[in-house]
């Protein structure tokens, strides 16, 4: 059974200092591949092949997944140098770009609230992503 394209967005967050948010995240593709809706997902701060992202290769016509930058700034305690947040714009940006497009039914900003935290991009940027978001279903 497919369900037909929803007529406006929704938002989850999924948050916490633990382990589960991008598998928390990649279930609602899961998902949406079960219903015959396509995802785009874009990985903040990302740049392995974890292991969902392998499991997800089979499901390649449902969902696209693109990584951007990495978190070694993180792991050594440094500061964010000018290309990471460069990167997380063009990853924030590509986020638009999926949204508008539309080609996706699901568009997932993975580790969003994460690239927030470190400064890589801004919370005004995120609101106005979201607010285009509106326009578009209004």
């Amino acid at each position: 059974m497919t369900i037909s394209r929803l007529s406006k967005g929704y938002g989850q967050i999924y948050t916490g200092d633990g382990k589960g948010k991008t598998t928390a995240a990649l279930g609602q593709s899961l998902r949406a591949a079960g219903n015959g809706l396509k995802s785009f997902i874009v990985q903040f701060m990302k740049n392995c092949p974890y292991s969902e992202i392998h499991s997800l290769s089979f499901l390649s016509d449902w969902r696209t997944i693109e990584q951007y930058g990495n978190d070694t700034f993180v792991l050594e305690s440094k500061m964010p140098a000018d290309n990471d947040i460069i990167v997380a714009h063009q990853a924030l940006q590509q986020g638009r770009t999926a949204m508008v497009s539309g080609k996706y039914d699901n568009v997932i900003l993975d580790e969003i609230c994460i690239a927030l935290h470190y400064n890589l991009v801004k919370l005004e940027e995120v609101f106005q992503l979201l607010s285009d978001k509106l326009l578009i279903v209004e």
